[in-house]
């Protein structure tokens, strides 16, 4: 199983020569925050902290490519947060929402809760 310091190391090694140990905050952040949103995916419904470690556990067993892409996604998004189309040097790049797009989420199945 794929832990969190894992991912943190696979997205310093995606970044590459991009990367400067200066960011080491910024690429926890990428990571962590790519694991609550598919926590909250799953479990959209009750994410109080007493349930968040073990649905955390459950992410990184079963859906552990999409945090990385999530991550990965966010990464390469910096300084352009919130952002739905960027223009720089005679290129326009334009992304589905400011948020991280919905196709990043196929394949989690979201746990129902019977009331």
């Amino acid at each position: 199983m794929k832990t969190r310091d894992d991912l943190i190391n696979s997205l310093i090694e995606y970044a590459a020569d991009d990367y400067d140990s200066g960011q080491i905050s910024f690429v926890e952040d990428c990571v962590d925050s790519a694991i609550y949103e598919v926590c909250n995916r799953m479990y959209p419904w009750d994410m109080s902290d007493a349930k968040y470690s073990a649905i955390k556990k459950r992410a990184l067993q079963r859906y552990i490519w999409q945090i990385k892409r999530i991550a990965e996604f966010h990464y390469d998004k910096q300084g352009k947060e919130g952002v739905t189309t960027f223009y720089e040097s005679g290129q326009t790049t334009s992304y589905e929402s400011g948020g991280t797009p919905s196709q990043y989420f196929d394949g989690i199945v979201t746990m129902a809760k019977v009331i």
